[in-house]
């Protein structure tokens, strides 16, 4: 676990005392210093050699800079307020783990034992009058209570033989964006053997292969499991919300960048920039933005051409373009790191490793910014704490695959119930890649978090979660940015958040 870490910065704002109008009327009595420019606009425009639309914008935009002299300024410094950080990113680090051929029964043992464990100290209160049984131990028509791990055959799940018939097929195959079937069942499985599960309570739309649940019911004459009533892990115990009578302290989540893609644009990026260091607006909002303590990317923060990479080795050109979106990203990175501490996470686009827990981005990658102590490249997840309010958040690519294997209202809801779950992946390894860790989860959730974000999400939204012993959960789904423009404002005091969009017409 890192130090706690304090950091400050200033910003400088500056505020011309001249008023400029935006009618002609107002150029009358211009101030001196662009009398004469004044006069060659008008002449001009009188010719017809300028439109009127280009000469509005020049009147505000390029008249006000020559009209200002070091006498029309007025600079007031703004101290950015403080905070306290802590990364508790050790826990994702691939660091004394060697890959030997291992396979993945290893980190399934684990879960199971790890929330099997959890279950048993629950049972007590849920069915203390029933008896805990093994797969293997189940009697026909005795009720019982079993712990085990699910299992999802899948009708419409890809394989490697569909895989293949595709490859081989004259016509493409469709490939759906969910892949639940009403034919989907579920199976439970422990150290002794498995069973399949019947009944209505167990929903097979719901759950996923690498859930660990607890199941009341009992095995029917055909050796099934009949289903009465399941339990889950529940929400992990939470710390307590520092006081709430603090003062507004802001974190800025922010993902979906895609510097170098189609729809990314720069100045609607660098107007974000802007904003957050202070640099736009009056008084007020740069006030507001010294309330800014902390800026998170979550992923996928350059788009490359994958085009260029056929395998073969690459010239100087294809190189440079290449680096191009990076060298763009990391100009951006460096005017907010020298304003504020800001937190970099990978994504499924970035240039880091493709399985779960995806670890920090090289730093070489980022010459401008890394030279600042403010700036820090994190895993994929990344768990920190800010002023002891607990953060933890995803690049999304968690919740996308939970959503190709089971069904819900929306995306928050994926997210409540890996809450619920108490763990961030249970697709992995099933669907999603991860590595093969063989003496730990870190994927299990021990301490729930006060505020838990995915990003890369097709829109913004949010709500509170509460567990059972009062936990409380702000979760955030943080939009594109690239395709949204929006970024997401979280308050340290209270929870509350709200959004900053920016947009540009051209």
């Amino acid at each position: 676990m890192r130090g706690i870490e304090p950091r400050t910065s200033r910003m400088q704002s500056e505020r011309s005392t001249i008023a400029f109008g935006s009618r002609l009327t107002s150029l009358n009595n211009p101030p001196s210093p662009c009398r004469e420019f004044t006069a060659d606009l008008l002449s001009l425009l009188d010719a017809g050699a300028l439109s009127l639309q280009f000469f509005f914008w020049l009147v505000s935009a390029v008249l006000p800079t020559i009209a200002m002299t070091p006498m029309d300024i007025e600079t007031e410094t703004l101290d950015r307020k403080q905070s306290l950080y802590r990364s508790m990113d050790e826990m994702f680090e691939i660091q004394k783990e060697m890959y030997k051929g291992q396979q993945y029964s290893q980190i399934y043992y684990i879960r199971l034992h790890l929330i099997r464990t959890l279950i048993y100290s629950l049972l007590p209160n849920w069915k203390p009058h029933l008896p805990v049984c093994t797969v293997l131990g189940l009697e026909k028509g005795k009720e019982c209570i079993v712990v085990g791990t699910l299992y999802k055959h899948m009708k419409l799940k890809p394989t490697i033989l569909s895989e293949y018939s595709k490859e081989r097929s004259v016509t493409p195959l469709v490939t759906p964006d969910n892949f639940v079937h009403e034919d989907d069942n579920l199976v439970l499985e422990d150290e002794s053997g498995r069973v399949n599960l019947k009944g209505s309570v167990l929903s097979p739309s719901v759950y996923v292969t690498g859930n660990v649940v607890a199941l009341h019911g009992k095995e029917t004459n055909s050796g099934d499991f009949l289903v009465e009533d399941i339990l889950e892990a529940g929400l992990p115990p939470q710390l307590d919300l520092p006081n709430k009578s603090g003062e507004d302290k802001y974190v800025v989540l922010v993902s979906g960048l895609n510097v170098g893609s189609s729809s990314s644009n720069p100045l609607q990026l660098q107007l974000l920039v802007d904003h957050i260091t202070g640099h736009l607006g009056d008084k007020k909002e740069q006030q507001s933005a010294a309330e800014i303590v902390q800026v998170v990317v979550a992923g996928n923060s350059v788009k490359i051409d994958h085009s260029l990479l056929n395998g073969q080795n690459l010239g100087s050109k294809d190189q440079s373009k290449l680096y191009e979106p990076l060298k763009e990203l990391d100009i951006f990175l460096t005017q907010i790191a020298a304003s504020m501490p800001i937190d970099i996470m990978p994504g499924y686009n970035d240039p880091a490793n493709f399985a779960l827990p995806q670890q920090p981005l090289n730093r070489c990658l980022f010459r401008g910014s890394s030279a600042y102590n403010t700036f820090r490249s994190c895993t994929n997840p990344h768990l920190f704490d800010v002023d002891n309010v607990r953060f933890l958040g995803t690049s999304g690519q968690n919740i996308d695959d939970l959503e190709k294997y089971s069904e819900a209202k929306d995306k928050l809801e994926f997210m409540e119930r890996t809450l619920r779950w108490r763990h961030l992946a249970p697709t992995a390894p099933n669907t999603l890649g991860c590595y093969p860790f063989t003496d730990r989860d870190p994927f299990f959730i021990e301490s729930c978090p006060h505020v838990y974000f995915v990003g890369n999400q097709e829109k913004y939204a949010t709500r509170i979660v509460k567990g059972s012993e009062g936990q409380v959960v702000r979760v955030i789904c943080v939009p594109k940015f690239s395709e949204t423009g929006i970024a997401v404002m979280v308050n340290l005091k209270n929870l509350e958040c709200h959004t900053l969009s920016f947009g540009i017409d051209i």
